[in-house]
């Protein structure tokens, strides 16, 4: 099972007498904790595939994906499972997992290593993975500038006043571009077969809130911090007639109100590093190996390729020397318009060795440059591909 080891306060409650006063999911067959097994129970009905907890780590993907996040923080990582699909998100280029139980972190170090699948299809950006032992409360200064924390099921597992510091340190303190959240629903809990309110879903749940409970305390941290929060979750049931309890995890996304204003050198200063360093992985990924001259030649070429084809086709009766080109034309492509002006252009042309008009504004594109793909190395064959369909995209502005 993965449990949020994070945070237990110094005055901890009596196992035994926790566990009474929580519920008997083995007896409901729900994965409401991160275990992953036994999500069918034929006696309710009641099961979630995929698993509660892929349900959760799939909102967490979907959302760095959606607000593009380089960097993330994932308090409570507990047993580092969430790295195996934090590693997929192909905007991420580092990524902490932070947690204050150490002996945990040591067991799981090897958790964060890359896989066979990582070195035969390798990211197109690279990835650092640091595994580091350490509070929510505080903050340290090599994940300051962080852009994106999550915490998922981990603010149940702690008392109001560490949970009052954790919120604090991440909201004002390292105030991430996203801030994910996920928590139980308690009103889920009567699915359960359990009408006592005061009964958990784990024995180490210090609360479990209700919706309502959940968006002041969301509300409390717009109005304090400065973000703004859309409500989420994950787990409901097909059965529309229990839609009105909610999710079974409920969510919610911060995004910060405004655009802050950063200086990462200034930030680290007010900073220590106060988490200790378990382990580290850099994930493998495609190296560039054009130089700047050589990727803008190539695009330039194959935009100048593809567009002499296209009127050679429309003018398949009169298809032999030179096509004319108008250079300005090249600037369609948003490859081209988005990076360079004409005269970077005419430069890439020369380079490339065609033949220009003097005024400077046709381009001559011998014959056998007809076929754009014609010689054409692979990596060409790529950078040429991904032109075309930008191309293709954008031919209503031609004219």
């Amino acid at each position: 099972m993965i449990m949020d080891h994070n945070f237990i306060a110094s005055e901890k409650l009596d196992k035994s007498e926790a566990q009474s006063n929580c519920l008997d999911t083995k007896s409901t067959g729900i994965d409401v904790e991160d275990n992953g097994h036994g999500e069918d129970c034929k006696s309710t009905g009641i099961y979630f595939f995929p698993p509660l907890y892929a349900k959760r780590y799939r909102l967490a993907v979907e959302t760095l994906t959606k607000y593009d996040i380089k960097s993330v923080i994932d308090f409570g990582c507990a047993e580092c499972h969430f790295v195996k699909h934090l590693s997929s998100v192909s905007c991420l280029e580092a990524i902490a997992l932070v947690d204050i139980n150490k002996e945990l972190l040591v067991s799981k170090q090897k958790t964060i290593a890359p896989e066979l699948r990582h070195f035969i299809f390798k990211r197109k950006n690279p990835l650092h993975v640091s595994l580091l032992a350490g509070s929510a409360e505080e903050t340290d200064s090599r994940v300051s500038h962080f852009e994106g924390v999550t915490m998922i099921e981990l603010i149940e597992h702690l008392y109001p006043d560490v949970l009052q510091k954790v919120t604090h340190n991440v909201f004002d303190n390292i105030k991430p571009r996203l801030c994910l959240v996920t928590t139980p629903n308690s009103e889920f809990n009567v699915l359960f077969k359990n009408a006592d309110p005061n009964k958990f879903r784990h024995w180490d749940h210090k609360f479990e809130w209700n919706r309502a409970e959940f968006k002041s305390w969301c509300e409390e941290i717009c109005r304090r911090y400065n973000y703004i929060v859309e409500y989420t979750g994950v787990g409901l049931l097909p059965d529309k007639e229990t839609h009105h309890l909610g999710y079974c995890s409920q969510a919610a996304v911060f995004c910060l109100n405004h655009q802050r204003v950063f200086s990462q050198s200034l930030s680290n200063e007010h900073f220590s590093l106060c988490y200790e360093l378990i382990a580290e992985a850099d994930y493998p990924f495609e190296k560039e190996t054009c130089s700047m001259n050589e990727k803008i030649d190539l695009e330039v070429k194959y935009c100048v390729q593809y567009l002499a084809s296209s009127l050679r086709k429309e003018n398949s009766g009169n298809d032999e020397g030179p096509v004319a080109l108008q250079i300005s034309r090249i600037l369609y492509f948003p490859n081209i318009k988005s990076f360079f002006d004409e005269d970077a252009v005419r430069e890439s042309l020369h380079r490339c060795a065609y033949q220009i008009s003097d005024d400077q504004l046709i381009v001559y594109v011998p014959e056998e440059e007809n076929d754009e793909s014609d010689g054409n190395t692979e990596e060409e064959q790529c950078v040429a591909h991904q032109v075309c369909q930008d191309y293709e995209m954008h031919l209503e502005s031609w004219d």
